[in-house]
């Protein structure tokens, strides 16, 4: 009996760790689906979009947000969305656990996607998760929207 015990615990021990492994592996693949080119920085994202009259898709984000996660694993890694946000959008990422910037546009429920102008000005938002298509509708009705503008 005793021997099966001290083959078992390292046995156990060895299944575990893969587990776990496993695990982290399938977090980090998660994050490296999106298509998006994020930024994480406001000046960053602001200077850009003036540079290249851009708006900024920011969204609001805090890391225990399932919604969010789930527009990261499955919106964000649309290869036709990404490649529309990256072509008409400056996109910023922004944890409210770790920057104001969400009090600035007052945001109550994550996730929020606030969409600016380069001088600012707020022209659009989508609040909770959407599907890629859906997003997709919504993005594309704010871009129409901005680029009507005088």
């Amino acid at each position: 009996m005793g021997k099966f015990i001290r083959l078992g615990i390292p046995v156990l021990l060895l299944v575990m760790l893969a587990l776990l492994l496993t695990t982290a592996a399938n977090c980090t693949t998660q994050k490296d689906q999106s298509k998006v080119n994020w930024l994480y920085d406001w000046n960053e994202a602001l200077g850009k979009a003036q540079n290249e009259n851009k708006p900024i898709m920011i969204d609001f984000y805090a890391d225990w947000c399932n919604p969010c996660k789930r527009l990261d694993s499955d919106t964000y890694s649309d290869e036709a969305l990404g490649a529309f946000l990256n072509d008409n959008f400056v996109s910023l990422k922004s944890n409210v656990d770790k920057s104001d910037l969400y009090r600035n546009y007052r945001i109550t429920a994550i996730p929020t996607i606030v969409f600016v102008s380069p001088e600012e000005t707020e022209i659009g938002r989508i609040r909770g998760y959407e599907p890629p298509d859906r997003f997709y509708q919504d993005v594309q009705a704010i871009l129409s929207q901005w680029e009507s503008q005088p």
